[in-house]
């Protein structure tokens, strides 16, 4: 299958420019809402795909909800952190990746003994999200090490670089390392490093040659990713068919990542997609969950002005049980049958 800290003064020239062009469309019927609401909304932090989705989706709801209503938009926690925010009533709505908001509900793998059975979908295939191993070329040409399991048979010594933890990437490359029979701390324990940082701090480290290696789970067009390709010298691996076996029995569906879905890129990519869905907790009011999915379905091309990755949404199936990973909540199943769409 082919594809190609809370909102502040401090956020950056680029996202303001793009949650101002959000502006510029029809505004959202606050009708169904009877009242001021407040709610928080759990994404990932500054620099991230899916901090822009959230930053841009509140000011779309804000420009309709009733007076004296607030958005505060989380800069935390990623796939496998939100899940549980949004379960423990401390974000009531968060974005998720299917497959973990999947594995939160049944308390399987890393939810084992904190499983969340009362977080619920508004609406699901946000977008296309895929499992990218990137190498920098310097290393390859150094070392001759091209491939994870290289690494693992030469017990290479790299420096390795992740998102911190509550992203899905994290457990996806421990579902990598563990094909080969090793574990992220081993690359310290062979001389090497193990570092956690912001996707920015990410991208200079491996731009500045004081990372080697990184694994993500981004959309085509995530912001730092792109910075990357463009400043520094980089390989996008595809997983091998051991890798991608493993991760389907996780319950990550193989995938293609097209050709120039980043600069000199020009390769297909195989890998695997977890899906993106945004996610409620059970107890948000009917009506508050109608208005947030009918502003999502019906607000996709502002923003897909704010980010081109959210162009593959299709809001008449994004009620769909493959797309969402968790029920439905009771607020959006009223949005999608009211629209026809869902029977």
């Amino acid at each position: 299958m082919r594809h190609a800290k809370r909102i502040s003064a401090g956020m950056s020239v680029g996202l303001a420019f793009l949650i101002v062009l959000t502006l510029l469309g029809s505004p959202v019927n606050s009708a169904e809402l009877k009242g001021p609401v407040k709610f928080t909304f759990a994404s990932m932090p500054l620099g991230s795909s899916w901090y822009v989705y959230a930053a841009t989706l509140a000011q779309m709801l804000k420009r309709g909800i009733p007076e004296g209503s607030n958005i505060d938009v989380l800069p935390q926690s990623g796939g496998i952190g939100n899940p549980l925010l949004v379960g423990q009533g401390k974000a009531d709505v968060g974005l998720s990746n299917v497959v973990t908001a999947k594995w939160a509900y049944e308390g399987r793998d890393m939810y084992k003994g904190k499983q969340v059975k009362n977080i619920r979908a508004l609406a699901g295939g946000l977008n296309w999200v895929f499992a990218v191993v990137i190498f920098k070329e310097d290393f390859i040409k150094k070392t001759g090490v091209d491939s994870i399991e290289k690494i693992a048979a030469k017990k290479y010594p790299v420096r390795y670089i992740s998102k911190t933890p509550g992203s899905l990437a994290i457990p996806v490359a421990e579902i990598i390392f563990s094909v080969y029979g090793i574990k992220m701390d081993d690359f310290k324990t062979w001389g090497g490093s193990v570092t956690f940082a912001s996707p920015e701090a990410i991208t200079a480290a491996l731009r500045d040659g004081r990372a080697d290696v990184s694994i993500d789970v981004v959309p085509p067009g995530h912001p730092a990713v792109s910075e990357l390709a463009l400043t520094a010298n980089v390989r996008f691996l595809s997983l091998s068919d051991k890798e991608r076996a493993k991760l389907n029995e996780m319950g990550l569906a193989s995938d293609t990542m097209a050709p120039n879905s980043f600069k000199s890129q020009d390769y297909e990519v195989k890998t695997v997609n977890p899906g993106t869905v945004i996610i409620a907790n059970e107890n948000m009011p009917d009506d508050l969950a109608y208005v947030i999915t009918k502003t999502i379905c019906e607000g996709k091309e502002e923003l897909v002005k704010a980010h081109a990755s959210i162009k593959p949404f299709d809001p008449p199936t994004a009620w769909k049980p493959e797309k969402t990973g968790v029920p439905l909540h009771p607020g959006a199943m009223k949005y999608f049958k009211d629209k026809g769409w869902m029977n």
